[in-house]
C-alpha cells in the first residue's frame, strides 16, 4: 500500500487507534494523540504492507510514552490489530499492481485435486465456498476477509508443524495468494516471528527466574567433582621429625663456672642432683 493511499485514510487510522487505546486502556486521555503519533502509525502501516516483520517493541515503547498503561498490553494483540487495520485499508482501495517478485513453487505446492461426484459423470474443478473454518477459534484473525479455507488446507499440508492461526495470518497479509503467503511464512520462520497456539510470539518467551540457592545447587550438581574413593581411604598422618629439646638448668643467683657457663645441660638418664654435685666437686680445689 502506497504512502499516498495511507495519507488519504488518516481519519480511519486515527479512529481505529483511538478505539484500540480506549478498549485496552479505559482511563486513557485520548486528547494526547497528536499528529506525531498519527504519522508514526501511518509509517508503521506502510512498512507492514512491504515487510510483515516490523519492530513491535519499538511501537509499544512509542505508545507507552503517551499512555503508560499501553506497555501492559500483550504484543500479540497489538500485532494482530496492526495487520487487521492494514488489511481493512487495503480492501477499501483499488487493487494495485503487485511489485513483489512472484516465486513459483511447482515442486512444493500440491496440485489441486478434482472432486468426483457419484451422481454425475462429469468431473469439474470445485468452486471455492466462503465459510468459516472448522479450526477457527473465533478470534479476530478468523474474520470475513481471512476466510481462505482451501488455501489454509494447502499451506497446512506444506507446513504441517505450523499452527492454523499463523497460516491464516500469512494468507491475510498476502490477500489469499498462496505463493506470496508461502514466502511470508518462510521469512517469518527464519526471523523467529511465527505465532504459536497460545497466542504469543516465540521471540517474547518469558523465562522463569531462579533464586540464588537453586542456581547454586544446580551448578554444584552439574559441575562439582566428588571423589568417592576418598571416603574409603584411612588417613594416617606421619608425625613430624623434630629434634629433641635440650634440658637445661639455670644457675639461679650463683656464680658462673670457670668456663663462664651460667647453666648446666641435663642429659637423659642422669639424675639432676648428681649433675649438680659433680659440678660442685670439680669446682673445689685442694
Amino acid at each position: 500500500m502506497s504512502k499516498q493511499m495511507l495519507a488519504g485514510q488518516e481519519i480511519k487510522i486515527k479512529d481505529s487507534l483511538l478505539s484500540f487505546v480506549k478498549t485496552h486502556v479505559p482511563n486513557a486521555d485520548l486528547n494526547l494523540v497528536d499528529d506525531i503519533v498519527l504519522s508514526y502509525a501511518v509509517a508503521i502501516l506502510e512498512d507492514i504492507s512491504t515487510d510483515p516483520s516490523f519492530d513491535i517493541e519499538e511501537f509499544c515503547e512509542m505508545m507507552s510514552a503517551y499512555f503508560p498503561e499501553f506497555e501492559s498490553i500483550n504484543h500479540t494483540i497489538v500485532y494482530q490489530w496492526m495487520f487487521e487495520l492494514e488489511a481493512q485499508l487495503r480492501s477499501n482501495q483499488p487493487e494495485e499492481k503487485n511489485t513483489i517478485i512472484d516465486i513459483s513453487l511447482p515442486e512444493i505446492a500440491p496440485k489441486p485435486k478434482t472432486r468426483t461426484s457419484s451422481g454425475s459423470e462429469n468431473s469439474d474443478l470445485p468452486k471455492r465456498v466462503h465459510k468459516l473454518s472448522e479450526m477457527s477459534d473465533g478470534s479476530s484473525v478468523d474474520s470475513s476477509y481471512c476466510d481462505f479455507s482451501d488455501e489454509v488446507d494447502v499451506l497446512q499440508e506444506m507446513f504441517p508443524n505450523v499452527c492454523s492461526m499463523e497460516v491464516k495470518h500469512c494468507l491475510t497479509i498476502a490477500s489469499g495468494d498462496i505463493e506470496r503467503a508461502t514466502q511470508i511464512l518462510i521469512d517469518r520462520q527464519e526471523n523467529g516471528q511465527c505465532l504459536t497456539p497460545n497466542n504469543s510470539l516465540t521471540i517474547h518467551v518469558n523465562k522463569t527466574t531462579i533464586n540464588d540457592a537453586e542456581l547454586k545447587n544446580r551448578i554444584i550438581e552439574r559441575y562439582s567433582y566428588v571423589d568417592k574413593d576418598a571416603f574409603a581411604k584411612e588417613h594416617r598422618p606421619v608425625a613430624p621429625k623434630v629434634e629433641p629439646k635440650k634440658l637445661v638448668r639455670y644457675r639461679d643467683n650463683k656464680i658462673v663456672s670457670l668456663k663462664g657457663e651460667r647453666f648446666t645441660e641435663v642429659k637423659k638418664g642422669e639424675d639432676v642432683d648428681d649433675v649438680s654435685l659433680k659440678k660442685n666437686k670439680k669446682g673445689q680445689t685442694p
